[in-house]
């Protein structure tokens, strides 16, 4: 009898084990892509964001990782709205006081990275298990430092490119809707068809996340500058192509001037589509509640087009992304809360949150988003298709005028030659970088 409890207890124990060595399995079935981790040692953090809702959102999170993975843990969180925390934390930055925990975004992560600010994520990675090129090259390379590539973040969420239409328009015009796998050569022969009398076809060459630089990156070009920040790339074959291929169309008529839009912003585009003044703009998965709220025409979601040549059609991906401070002094705490945030499970409160679409490319918690915005026809799942092949964001805020306003400017409204005006802009970027 002694002997069958003994053989039970080491049964039992096995059991156990194998148990807790199993990796976790979302609801549906799934394996878990990302799983969290006990901490060693409960703490103390504080944490900065510049989003009131993300806060909320990340609160919930935070306190689930508090009950389930580090009972006693206390996280501070602060917010502060964009424009001033930027400026904070660059001050905090000088004098080594940075939060242990804070939101970062791509176009900034250089300026702290370079001035040895951050804390290097990677051996943490390492130590938990997790591949980081499951998060796709868009969401973490811009987030890469050093000769090894380090991760220093972890993304938190991410933002793609697709094209927006107006279905009547297509139908009026006698043309079929745009599938996944139309080209340039078919973008152009719509834009065309579809511009008549004051209403233009196209308008997608406005600013660098929604504008140009997607045509670029299709043509398997980095676009602005290269991934090392050593030189500008808009002199390079590929934007050239990119460019001229746009001017082309608006020289040709086909897409408004900078001064016909009003501004040289993604939601000057935007606006111009919603009154129904061109057929095609190039729009931010961020537009989506305010498209699905404001629009009253038929309209359609499609990704962007292929490049005929490299056959890719390429969104200029943009993700923010936890980060941690170098002068932390809990770094295995910082570390395991980021862990927590960027898991499925702590990825599933943003998930759930809507609006905002969560970083974890696991295809249910990717759902969960796509299932926020209701009932709708509209090919929501496009912006998920477009993180699949992506361009990170390349630049950094030092060059953000030139390349965001004066280069759109000078092609398509000062009528410069594509030539001229990248000569022009890659001067001034040039004088920026190391």
């Amino acid at each position: 009898m002694l002997k069958n409890k003994r053989q039970l207890v080491v049964l039992l124990v096995v059991l156990m084990i194998s148990a807790l060595a199993a990796p976790v399995r979302a609801q549906d079935g799934e394996e878990l892509l990302i799983q969290p981790q006990p901490c060693d040692e409960p703490g103390t953090l504080t944490m900065w964001v510049w989003d009131e809702n993300w806060a909320s959102i990340i609160e919930d999170s935070i306190a689930a990782w508090e009950a389930d993975y580090c009972p006693g843990a206390e996280v501070n969180i602060e917010v502060t709205p964009w424009g001033q925390y930027w400026d904070l934390l660059r001050t905090n930055a000088a004098g080594g006081d940075l939060p242990d925990v804070f939101n970062m975004s791509q176009t900034f992560f250089y300026f702290y990275a370079d001035n040895d600010a951050l804390l290097n994520l990677q051996p943490y990675w390492d130590e938990f298990g997790v591949d980081t090129s499951l998060w796709g090259s868009g969401l973490v390379d811009p987030y890469r430092w050093g000769g090894n590539g380090d991760l220093y973040a972890a993304p938190v969420n991410w933002d793609t490119i697709t094209i927006f239409y107006n279905m009547e328009m297509f139908d009026d015009a006698g043309l079929d809707y745009p599938t996944a796998d139309w080209n340039w050569d078919d973008f152009a022969v719509a834009a065309e068809e579809l511009t008549v009398g004051d209403v233009y076809g196209a308008a997608v060459y406005l600013e660098y996340q929604a504008g140009y630089p997607n045509w670029i990156a299709a043509t398997g070009t980095t676009p602005i500058v290269d991934a090392a920040r050593t030189a500008c790339t808009l002199d390079d074959d590929g934007s050239l192509e990119a460019l001229n291929f746009l001017a082309d169309l608006y020289n040709d008529g086909y897409m408004p001037s900078i001064s016909e839009l009003g501004g040289t912003s993604a939601d000057d585009a935007f606006n111009f589509w919603a009154s129904e003044r061109v057929a095609m703009i190039t729009a931010g998965s961020w537009k989506l509640t305010d498209a699905i709220d404001q629009v009253d025409f038929d309209w359609g979601i499609v990704q962007l087009p292929q490049n005929p040549a490299t056959e890719r059609s390429r969104s200029i991906v943009h993700s923010v992304g936890y980060v941690a401070s170098a002068n932390t002094e809990n770094p295995d705490l910082a570390a395991n809360l980021i862990l927590y945030l960027a898991s499925d499970e702590g990825q599933r409160f943003f998930a759930e949150g809507g609006n905002v679409a969560p970083a974890n490319p696991s295809p249910a918690i990717q759902q969960l988003w796509i299932d926020s915005f209701g009932d709708t026809d509209l090919n929501i799942q496009a912006f998920v298709d477009a993180t699949q092949d992506s361009q990170g964001v390349t630049v950094f805020d030092e060059i953000w005028d030139p390349i965001n306003s004066e280069l759109v400017v000078l092609i398509f409204d000062l009528d410069f030659p594509v030539e001229t005006a990248v000569e022009e802009i890659c001067s001034v970027v040039e004088d920026e970088l190391p």
